[in-house]
C-alpha cells in the first residue's frame, strides 16, 4: 500500500488541473458555489465538477473537474490518481465548499486534493460514505466509529441516508434520462420513454442557454448552470433562472409556469433513472406532485375592483395587478405619482387608465401613465359590470371612451 501511495503522490507532482479559480471565490456570498456529479453515458464515467461564479460573466462556471471509471480516479486531463477507490459516484467521491477533492478508497481510507493539487490521506481506515449540504458540497464523512467534519476531522451529527442510492445497473430501465457531454463542450440531456428518445435538450457549453433540440425552441439564455435543469417523470423540464424555478410542460415549449417555493432553490434529488423526484429549497423540500405554480392565480378576465381609496386593475392570463389609490388629490400606480389635483379615476381595460383633474378628463397608457392625453371636459366616469370605465360625463350627456 505504502509503495502505491508514493506512485500516486508522484503521479499527483504531474497534474496541471486547469481553471483553478480565485480562492476568494469560494467564500460564502449570495452566488454560493456548488457541486455536481453525473454519469456521462457516452464515455461511461462519473463526472464530479465543482462550480464557482464567474462575477464578469454573470454565471457559474466549472473550476475544477474529475472523473472516475470504476475504481479509477482521474484527472480532468486523464492522469490516473487512484486506481483502487470505493467506487464511483458522490456516496464516495466528492467536492467541499473550498474545493478540495475527496476520494474514499476501497480499504476506507479518505484521500484529499487540494485547490493545488496537493494529495494527502486523511484517514487511514473507516470511511464509509460522505454527506452533503444542499449545495452538493461534502462537509461530512460517515466512519464506522461515527461521523467527521471533512475541515478538521472532529466529531459531526450524524446523517440519514436518504439519497436512496442504490449500485448502478447493467440493464438501463426502458423510461430514463441520459447525460453526456458532446463534442463542443455542451450537455446534452436526453429523456428516453420505451427505449426512444422523447425529449433532447441541449446546454451551451457556457451553462447559460438551453436548447430543446426536439421542438427546435430555445427555452432560455440565462440558465444558473448545470445543476439548474431537469426532467420528471412526465418529461416535464426544469429550469431555475433569476430567482425562479420554471416548468416547461411537455409539448408546451412556448410558455412556462412560475413555481411557488418556500424558501430559495438549492437543488434536485433526482430517482436511479435521472428523472427529477424532489426539489430542495433552503426551507425545505418538495415532491414533484407537490410543486404549484402560480397560474392559479392567473385573472381569467379583466376587470377592476373598486375600495375606498383605491382601485386594483386585474388583467385576463396575468398574475400581476395594477393599482391606483388617490390621497388629498395625488394620484398613484402602484405606488409611484402620476398626476396631483385629481377627483375621480380609475382604468379604461387592460392598457389604459382614466382621471379628472380639474374639470377635464385624461387618459393615459399603463406603461406610461405621466404621458396623458386630453379626452374632454368631464364631472363623471361610468364603469360597467366589471368595473371598467366605458362612458364619461361630457356637457351632460355620456360618451363611449376606449
Amino acid at each position: 500500500m505504502k509503495k502505491n501511495r508514493t506512485l500516486i503522490m508522484v503521479l499527483i507532482a504531474t497534474i496541471f488541473m486547469t481553471a483553478i479559480g480565485n480562492t476568494t471565490a469560494f467564500a460564502a456570498t449570495k452566488n454560493e458555489p456548488y457541486g455536481y456529479t453525473y454519469d456521462d453515458s457516452a464515455t461511461y464515467r462519473t463526472v464530479y465538477r465543482y462550480y464557482s461564479w464567474d462575477s464578469k460573466a454573470g454565471a457559474y462556471a466549472p473550476a475544477r473537474e474529475f472523473y472516475s471509471k470504476g475504481t479509477y480516479m482521474y484527472t480532468v486531463g486523464g492522469k490516473l490518481i487512484l486506481n483502487k477507490t470505493a467506487g464511483s459516484g458522490s456516496k464516495t467521491n466528492g467536492f467541499d465548499k473550498l474545493g478540495n477533492f475527496f476520494i474514499i478508497g476501497n480499504d476506507g481510507s479518505l484521500s484529499k486534493i487540494t485547490t493545488s493539487n496537493q494529495m494527502s490521506t486523511v484517514l487511514e481506515s473507516g470511511a464509509i460514505r460522505l454527506n452533503y449540504t444542499n449545495q452538493d458540497l461534502a462537509f461530512s464523512v460517515s466512519t464506522n466509529s461515527g461521523s467527521l467534519y471533512l475541515s478538521n476531522l472532529k466529531p459531526a451529527p450524524e446523517v440519514d441516508d436518504d439519497d436512496d442510492y442504490t449500485p448502478p445497473t447493467v440493464e438501463k430501465s426502458q423510461n430514463r434520462v441520459e447525460i453526456y457531454t458532446n463534442s463542443a463542450g455542451e450537455t446534452v440531456y436526453d429523456g428516453y420513454s420505451a427505449n426512444k428518445i422523447k425529449t433532447k435538450i441541449i446546454v451551451s457549453s457556457d451553462g447559460l442557454k438551453v436548447l430543446n433540440a426536439t421542438a427546435k425552441v430555445r427555452l432560455t439564455d440565462t440558465l444558473k448552470g448545470a445543476k439548474f435543469i431537469g426532467f420528471d417523470r412526465s418529461y416535464n423540464v426544469y429550469l431555475y433562472e433569476g430567482g425562479t424555478l420554471y416548468r416547461f410542460k411537455s409539448g408546451k415549449w412556448y410558455s412556462a409556469e412560475k413555481l411557488v417555493l418556500s424558501g430559495q432553490y438549492r437543488t434536485f434529488k433526482k430517482d436511479d433513472d435521472g428523472f427529477i423526484s424532489k426539489v430542495v429549497t433552503s426551507k425545505n423540500s418538495y415532491t414533484i406532485k407537490q410543486l404549484t405554480s402560480s397560474g392559479k392565480w392567473k385573472a381569467s378576465k379583466t376587470y377592476a375592483v373598486h375600495k375606498k381609496d383605491y382601485v386594483t386593475l386585474y388583467v385576463k392570463g396575468r398574475t400581476s395587478s395594477y393599482t391606483l389609490m388617490l390621497n388629498s388629490g395625488k394620484l398613484k400606480l402602484n405606488g409611484k405619482k402620476i398626476a396631483s389635483n385629481v377627483s375621480k379615476y380609475g382604468f379604461i381595460g387592460a392598457k389604459k387608465l382614466i382621471y379628472i383633474k380639474k374639470g377635464v378628463i385624461y387618459s393615459a397608457k399603463l406603461s406610461s401613465p405621466k404621458k396623458a392625453t386630453k379626452i374632454c371636459k368631464g364631472k363623471a366616469l361610468k364603469t360597467n359590470s366589471v368595473g371598467l370605465v366605458t362612458k364619461v360625463s361630457s356637457g351632460g350627456k355620456w360618451k363611449k371612451v376606449s
